[in-house]
C-alpha cells in the first residue's frame, strides 16, 4: 500500500520550506514559526488538491526566479515538480567560490574595474591589469 498514493508529494517548495524551517527551530523566539511550516509542508505533501499546490509551485518559481535574476541566476524552465536533483542549481558555485578565496585573493583593476585573480601569501607585488594594461601594488 502506497501511503501517497493520489496525494501532490514533495517538490522543491516543500524542501526549501523544510531547510527554512530547520534554521527557524534553532532559535528559541522562532521555534514556533518553524514548526508551523514544518505542519505546512507536510499537508501540502498530503494534500490531493494537486490543482492549489502547482498553483502555489508556480508562484514560488516566479518569485525565485525575480530575486535571482538581480543575481544573474534562474531556475530551469523545465523543473520537474518531483525531482530533488535541482536543489543545488542555485548554489552549484558556492563551493567553488569559497575555496577560491583561500587560495587567491580577488581585486578589482582601480582603472578599468577588471577583476583579478592573484595567488595568496606573495607579499607586496605589482599587479598588471590584463585589459588595460595598468600596472599597480598590491599586497597578496
Amino acid at each position: 500500500m502506497n501511503i501517497f498514493y493520489g496525494s501532490y508529494g514533495f517538490d522543491i517548495l516543500s524542501i526549501f520550506l523544510l531547510i527554512v524551517s530547520m534554521f527557524l527551530n534553532l532559535n528559541k523566539y522562532t521555534h514556533l514559526v518553524g514548526t508551523l511550516l514544518i505542519l505546512f509542508v507536510i499537508y501540502r505533501a498530503f494534500s490531493k488538491n494537486i490543482y492549489k499546490r502547482s498553483l502555489e509551485l508556480n508562484k514560488f518559481i516566479n518569485l525565485a526566479n525575480k530575486i535571482l535574476s538581480k543575481f544573474g541566476k534562474r531556475l530551469p524552465e523545465n523543473l520537474p515538480r518531483t525531482s530533488l536533483d535541482h536543489i543545488p542549481y542555485v548554489f552549484n558555485n558556492i563551493k567553488y567560490k569559497i575555496t577560491q578565496k583561500f587560495k587567491y585573493k580577488i581585486v578589482k583593476c582601480p582603472k578599468c574595474n577588471q577583476k583579478l585573480r592573484l595567488p595568496r601569501g606573495k607579499g607586496n607585488i605589482i599587479v598588471t591589469c590584463k585589459r588595460c594594461s595598468h600596472e599597480f601594488r598590491i599586497k597578496t
